[in-house]
C-alpha cells in the first residue's frame, strides 16, 4: 500500500478540536427499524465481527460482516467496516465500492470519507482521492486539520505545489505558524527555485519563534547552500545580536567563519558554543578534530587547549571527549598529557581497540615497559584474538629482559593470525629475537627463516638472520645472497649495509667489505660500525687508518670487548 504522508511529511500531524468519531466497537442501527428479528440478528452479527476482529481473524470478521450487510444494505458501519477489512487485506476495489456506500449513506462521518480516500491513493487515483478531501472540507470546516496535512501531500505527490503550498496556507491560517508546515513550504520553494520566498518563509518562522536558533540556522544554511555565505553570516550576527545565547546559531557562525578562512572571528563563537550543553558531544567533536589537524599551528594551540578544557568541563565522563583531547596533547607532542587521557579514555570505553593500541603504542615509545605489560594483559580481556596486543605484550618483556614471557605472548599472537602474512612474519622475526636471546639458536634460525618465507621484504629479519649466520660463520653463502638484496633493495640503509659488509668480512672478502663498511661509518657513526670499519681497514693493511677507527669507536661506545685489546696491540682480535 502507498502511504503518501509517511512519504511527505516525517511529523506528527497537529489536530484541532474534531468531532467524535464513530465508535467502531458499537455499531449503532437506525432506532426506526421495523425488522426486530433482522435487527437482532444483525446486532449479533455485528458483534461476532467485533470479537472475531479482536482476536485477529480479520477472515472471520468480514463473513459476519458481509452477512450483516445483506440483510441490511444501506447501514453505513457495516459498510465502513467491511471496507476497512477489504482495505486491509489488500482488496482495493471491494474496499472502494464499501467505502463509497458507507459515504453516500452517512456524509457526517468524516472518518468514512477519510477512508475512501486512504483507498483512492493506494489504488493510485489521486485525483479522485484529491476531490474526495476537498469536499469533506467543503460541506464543513470542522474537518480534523490533519486531513489538510494528508491533502497537500497527495498534491506533492500528483506534482501540484502550488495547490500543496495553498493547502499549507490554509493550514496556517487554521493553526499558526508551525515548523513542519513551514519547512515543507521552503523545500517546495527551493524546488521552485524561489530563493527569496523560501528564505522570507524561513524568517517568518523565525520570528514566530525568535528563541529557537535551528530555525535561525536553517534560513543561514539555505544563504550558504546558494552561495551567499557573507550574508549568511550577516543574518546570524543580527540575529545573535537580538537573541543571545543560542548556542545553535553560534555554532554555525562559528563555522561559516572558518569556512570563509577567518579563525580568530569563529574563536569566540566555538568558545560559547563549546561550553553550551545544549550543542552534542558529536557536533562538538566534527569541529574539534578537524582543527586538531591545523597543529602545531602555535595560533590555534592556546584555543585549542581552551577548547579542550570546556569539553573535559561540559563531558568529564565521555570516553571520545577525553580521546579527542588526547589526540590535541599528542599532536602537540606533549605525550605525557595524551597518555593520562587515554588511560582515562580507557577506563569508560574498554572496548575501544584504537584507545588500546595508543596507550601501549606511547607507553612503548616512552620505555615504559612494565606499564605496556600492564595495560596488553588488561587489553587482552577485551581483546583476546587481536594479534597486535600480543605484540607490544612480547615486546614489553622481551624489553625487560623476560625471554620466556616474550616467547609465550609471540607464540600465542602468531598462533591467532589468519591471512595476513606481514603480521605473521613479524611475529616469527620478533620470536627469532627472542629464542636468540634465549640461546636456543635452532629454534631462532628456524624463525628467521620463516618470517622471511612470509614476507620476503621484511629485512629487518633479514638483517639480523644474517648478522648471527656471520657471526656464527655458518650459512655464509646464504647470508652473502640475502644480505646483498637487502642492500640493493635499501642502498643508504647503514645498519644494512654494515650486516652485508660484515657478511663478506667473514667470508675473508675484505676489500668488497670495506668498501660496504666505509659507506655504513658514513651514513651511521654508531660505536659497532665505526669498529667494524677499522677491523676491514686492518685487514687491507691500512694499519694507522684501523687504529683511529678503532679509537673513534672506543670513544663513542657500544664496541665489542676486544676493542682495548685491538687498540694496545695494534692487532685485529675476534
Amino acid at each position: 500500500m502507498l502511504f503518501i504522508s509517511v512519504f511527505f511529511l516525517s511529523f506528527t500531524p497537529v489536530r484541532a478540536q474534531q468531532p467524535d468519531p464513530v465508535q467502531e466497537e458499537e455499531v449503532i442501527l437506525p432506532e426506526g427499524d421495523p425488522l426486530k428479528t433482522d435487527r437482532f440478528n444483525v446486532e449479533f452479527l455485528i458483534a461476532e465481527g467485533m470479537h472475531f476482529i479482536a482476536i485477529d481473524n480479520n477472515a472471520k470478521a468480514l463473513e459476519s460482516f458481509i452477512k450483516a450487510n445483506q440483510i441490511m444494505p444501506d447501514n453505513a458501519a457495516v459498510n465502513y467496516k467491511i471496507a476497512e477489512l477489504y482495505h486491509e487485506a489488500g482488496q482495493l476495489d471491494e474496499a472502494s465500492l464499501y467505502a463509497n456506500k458507507a459515504l453516500m449513506a452517512d456524509k457526517s462521518q468524516y472518518i468514512y470519507a477519510k477512508l475512501l480516500a486512504e483507498i483512492q491513493t493506494d489504488q493510485g487515483n489521486l485525483a479522485g482521492s484529491i476531490a474526495t478531501y476537498e469536499e469533506m472540507y467543503r460541506q464543513s470546516d470542522d474537518v480534523p486539520d490533519d486531513y489538510l496535512i494528508e491533502l497537500a501531500a497527495i498534491y506533492l505527490y500528483n506534482e501540484q505545489p502550488d495547490k500543496a503550498l495553498k493547502t499549507y496556507d490554509r493550514i496556517e491560517r487554521r493553526l499558526g505558524i508551525l515548523e513542519e508546515i513551514s519547512t515543507q513550504k521552503q523545500k517546495i520553494l527551493l524546488k521552485q527555485n524561489k530563493l527569496k520566498e523560501a528564505i522570507d518563509e524561513g524568517k517568518k518562522l523565525v520570528e514566530a519563534y525568535p528563541r529557537r536558533g535551528e530555525y535561525a540556522v536553517s534560513v543561514a544554511q539555505i544563504l550558504v547552500s546558494n552561495g551567499k555565505n557573507e550574508e549568511a553570516i550577516d543574518y546570524l550576527n543580527t540575529y545573535l545580536s537580538e537573541n543571545k545565547n543560542q548556542a545553535v546559531a553560534q555554532l554555525e557562525l562559528a563555522q561559516l567563519y572558518m569556512q570563509t578562512n577567518t579563525p580568530e572571528k569563529a574563536k569566540p563563537y566555538f568558545a560559547k558554543a563549546f561550553q553550551s550543553e545544549e550543542i552534542s558531544l558529536k557536533n562538538k567533536l566534527n569541529n574539534f578534530v578537524p582543527m586538531i589537524r591545523r597543529l602545531p599551528d602555535e595560533s590555534m594551540t592556546p584555543f585549542l587547549k581552551e577548547l579542550s578544557g570546556y569539553l573535559l568541563n561540559i563531558h568529564p565522563n565521555e570516553s571520545n571527549a577525553l580521546a579527542a583531547s588526547a589526540d590535541m596533547y599528542f599532536a602537540l607532542n606533549d605525550k605525557d598529557s595524551a597518555l593520562l587521557l587515554y588511560k582515562k579514555a580507557i577506563k569508560n570505553a574498554g572496548n575501544n581497540f584504537q584507545l588500546w593500541q595508543n596507550v601501549l603504542s606511547l607507553q612503548m615509545e616512552m620505555k615504559d615497559y612494565e606499564g605496556v605489560a600492564k595495560h596488553a594483559n588488561e587489553a587482552m580481556e577485551y581483546f583476546p584474538n587481536q594479534p597486535v596486543i600480543y605484540l607490544f605484550s612480547g615486546s614489553a618483556y622481551f624489553s625487560l629482559k623476560q625471554y620466556s614471557r616474550a616467547i609465550m605472548m609471540w607464540e600465542q599472537g602468531k598462533a591467532i593470525v589468519y591471512g595476513n602474512n606481514k603480521l605473521k612474519s613479524t611475529f616469527a622475526a620478533q620470536l627469532a629475537d627472542a629464542y636468540h636471546a634465549n640461546k636456543d639458536f635452532e629454534k631462532s634460525f628456524k624463525a628467521y627463516e620463516e618470517a622471511i618465507e612470509a614476507n620476503p621484504q621484511n629485512y629487518f629479519a633479514i638483517n639480523n638472520y644474517t648478522y648471527y649466520l656471520s657471526l656464527r660463520k655458518e650459512k655464509l653463502d646464504l647470508a652473502k645472497k640475502l644480505s646483498e638484496r637487502m642492500v640493493k633493495e635499501n642502498p643508504e640503509n647503514a645498519t644494512f649495509l654494515d650486516t652485508h659488509g660484515w657478511v663478506l668480512f667473514q667470508m675473508g672478502n675484505y676489500t668488497d667489505a670495506l668498501k660496504y663498511l666505509e659507506k655504513a661509518a658514513g651514513l651511521n657513526g654508531s660505536g659497532t660500525i665505526i669498529e667494524h670499519y677499522g677491523d676491514a681497514l686492518y685487514k687491507t693493511g691500512e694499519i694507522e687508518k684501523a687504529i683511529n677507527q678503532w679509537e673513534k669507536a672506543r670513544e663513542i661506545g657500544g664496541t665489542s670487548s676486544q676493542i682495548d685489546q685491538k687498540i694496545a696491540e695494534r692487532k685485529y682480535y675476534e
